[in-house]
């Protein structure tokens, strides 16, 4: 794992349209990046990097829910940065025929609760 990797991925799904929301910013950096890519239906992709070795990522069972914290999703994935932002890049879009339907709970320290999102710091990479 290198931070060039790991910067290259974090580009790569800037290009994908994902938002990218930094929490609790101050000089020395964010507390937490997210990022969010909305599909339509109100499926949304989420990774959360809470650190240079931790971050999560989920798609949401649906519209409605709080993208950082859902009470169900249909995938997630828990490890270092990079791997988890290989494992989003790999997962299909919704409505493919590989894309995981099975509803369920996210485990603990996979989600963003609302108390850990303040203040905030919300950008699009424009095309």
């Amino acid at each position: 794992m290198t931070s060039t990797e790991l910067d290259a991925l974090l580009s790569r799904i800037g290009r994908q349209r994902f938002l990218a929301h930094a929490f609790r910013p101050d000089r020395n950096g964010p507390d937490v990046l997210a990022f969010v890519r909305y599909w339509a239906g109100g499926t949304a992709d989420v990774v959360i990097v809470f650190d240079e070795a931790r971050a999560s990522a989920f798609r949401t069972a649906g519209s409605g829910a709080d993208v950082f914290a859902p009470e169900l999703v249909s995938w997630w994935y828990l490890n270092n940065p990079v791997w988890t932002l290989r494992a989003l890049m790999a997962l299909p879009e919704p409505g493919h025929p590989d894309e995981p339907v099975e509803i369920m709970r996210p485990p603990p320290g996979c989600l963003l609760p609302a108390g850990g999102r303040m203040p905030v710091l919300v950008r699009a990479r424009l095309p």
